[in-house]
Parts: C-alpha cells; sequence; structure tokens
C-alpha cells in the first residue's frame, strides 16, 4: 500500500501523518547519479518519507526523481513526506524565507512537508567545518526570531510543518516560550537516539509539548564517518540475543526499540537487502524483558558537538549548553 498508514506513522501537532521510518538522503561519496538511482530505490522499496537537507546537497538530485515521479502519476504528492533542513550559514530570520525558497525550487516541490532547523548554530557562509571551528565562524544567534520566521514559512504555504534538528530540552523551551506553532518532530526533534542513548529526559520534554521525536544513528551510524560513528550498537551481545529470540536482526531491534519509546527514525542504507528489513520493523514489538535489558546497555554517544563549541565567540561553551539531556 502506497498511500501513509496510521500504524507505520506518527501522528503531529498539526494532524498529519508522518511515517515513522524516514530514509536519510545525506551523501559522502556519492556520485549525482548514485544518490538519484538511491532515490528511487528507496521509493521502489516502500519508503514514503526521504529526510534531506540543504547541507547534504541531494536535493537537486532528489528534485530530478521527484518531478519525474509525480509528473508520471507514479505517487501522488500527498503519498510522499519530504522532510528538509535550513543551513548553519542561513539560521537568520532574513535568511529562512530565501533557504526554502530555494530549497523547494532544488526539490521541484511547491512545498516541503517538514521543514527544520538543523543546528542551533549560525556561522559564515562558506565555513569549513572542522574540530576545532574557527573562532570567528560563528555569527550572533537569535532563535526566536528564526523560529518566527518558520511560523510565516507555514502560513506562506511553503511547509506544512516546521521543527527542530539537535536541540535539547533547554533550548526548545527557548523557542516555545512565546511561539505561536509548538515544534511538530522536537515537530521534529531529531536527535541521536539509540540503546546506547536513551534519552529519557528528552523524550519526556517532547511529549509534554507535543512534539514527535526523529531519531538519527538509530544503529549507532557503524562505518559511518571518523569520529562520528560506532559498531556498538551493531556488535551488542544484549540485542544480538534479543534479535535471535524474535527471529529479526539486530539492526531490527534497533529500530523497535526506538518505534517502541514512540520515536520515529532515520535510516541510511544503500544495500537494498538492508533497505528493506529497516522498514520491516511493524507487526511486533519488544517485551517487557527486553526493554530492561536493553536499558543495562553501556551508554555512547557519537554526537558531542565539539564542532559549536569555544569559549569566546560560539554561544556555547560546552556540549550541555546545546542538550544538556545528553547526560542521560
Amino acid at each position: 500500500m502506497r498511500n501513509l498508514i496510521e500504524g507505520q506513522s506518527l501522528k503531529l501537532n498539526t494532524g498529519a501523518l508522518m511515517p515513522a521510518i524516514a530514509l536519510g538522503m545525506s551523501a559522502r561519496e556519492e556520485s549525482p547519479e548514485e544518490t538519484s538511482a538511491y532515490f528511487r530505490k528507496g521509493l521502489e522499496i516502500g519508503y514514503r518519507h526521504f529526510d534531506t537537507a540543504s547541507v547534504y546537497r541531494t536535493e537537486s538530485m532528489m528534485g530530478e526523481v521527484l518531478e519525474d515521479v509525480l509528473n508520471s502519476g507514479t505517487f501522488k504528492r500527498e503519498e510522499l513526506f519530504i522532510t528538509s533542513k535550513l543551513a548553519p550559514s542561513q539560521t537568520h530570520a532574513d535568511d529562512v524565507i530565501l533557504a526554502l525558497r530555494t530549497s523547494l525550487s532544488q526539490l521541484r516541490l511547491e512545498y516541503v512537508d517538514l521543514y527544520l532547523i538543523h543546528f542551533p548554530v549560525r556561522i559564515k557562509a562558506g565555513t569549513k567545518l572542522t574540530i576545532p571551528m574557527p573562532e570567528d565562524s560563528f555569527l550572533p544567534l537569535d532563535l526566536v526570531g528564526v523560529w518566527k520566521v518558520f511560523e510565516q514559512c507555514v502560513e506562506l504555504g511553503l511547509t506544512k510543518a516546521i521543527g527542530v534538528s539537535n536541540f535539547g530540552s533547554r533550548l526548545l523551551g527557548v523557542i516555545t516560550a512565546d511561539a505561536k506553532i509548538i515544534p511538530a518532530v522536537n515537530q521534529n526533534c531529531q536527535v541521536e537516539m539509540h540503546p546506547g542513548c536513551l534519552q529519557p529526559r528528552l523524550l519526556d520534554t517532547c511529549k509534554q509539548l507535543g512534539t514527535k521525536v526523529m531519531a538519527y544513528s538509530a544503529l549507532g551510524a557503524p562505518g559511518y564517518s571518523k569520529g562520528f560513528s560506532s559498531n556498538a550498537v551493531i556488535e551488542s551481545p544484549i540485542l544480538k540475543e534479543i534479535a535471535e529470540k524474535h527471529g529479526k536482526s539486530v539492526a531490527q531491534v534497533a529500530l523497535r526499540w526506538s518505534l517502541d519509546n514512540g520515536a520515529g527514525v532515520v535510516v541510511k542504507s544503500s544495500n537494498p537487502g538492508r533497505m528493506a528489513q529497516n522498514l520491516d520493523v511493524f507487526g511486533w514489538t519488544l517485551d517487557e524483558e527486553d526493554h530492561k535489558k536493553i536499558a543495562t546497555m553501556p551508554r555512547f554517544k557519537n554526537s558531542n558537538w565539539e564542532l559549536w563549541i569555544n569559549q569566546t565567540t560560539s554561544p556555547y561553551r560546552s556540549p550541555k549548553d546545546i542538550c544538556e539531556d545528553w547526560s542521560d
């Protein structure tokens, strides 16, 4: 069935259904042709939620495919859920609408289903992301002002819903204190979350706000990139034992754990078999004993955001200034 299915979706505070499993569209060394083929394969396998961003530089390749499948009648626009994100060099009220219109032009769409603030920082355009970042990279940041323009984007019909990514509870409080629209996934609180990074306080904050969580690095991002990956999830003896018990793969157990905790998941694999397997996580759940065992797993996280931290020009002096919940 191609339509968005309630049992496989999260209901946002807008009333819309968001497919709980999203295919991540970040690109590392893939060519434009490989990215287009990957997107088409995702559609063929059954993905309906696709997670991209301005900084991923994949929107134009997606746009070519979207134009083809929509114009040919292969899909209707309402059958697809497209998420994109504002670049950290454009986290300023004056830049938001132009940035979103540029993404829409690249995607060849009239609207996206969800638009997120990618990171709670503002840096100079053209800045290379390195650790540490040059101290003159950072620019003054007004998240409240940015959020007000995000609300305008909804009113203009450029996006159906708005949200944030990589925000902790404190920063969520900053933008929601005087907001007309509460983030629908933190509306999207996109955060690192997996069986080794439980995020209970952040989940509770989002639940109180009526904000859905989308977990990235749900499998620990094995092999993703130096300094941002771990095999601790995939190689966990606890998860292997639970997987054997249910006749599932370790990856499916890790994804099901996120779903059981009320979160959606962004997955990334170019292997067709694993792509299909990552969608096959509905119609079963982990039991109480499974969850208790997972709660005993060693804690780790890939994202410590040293990238955005310094003692002078950044708005953040430590990782906890960005997301104090990461101490969980």
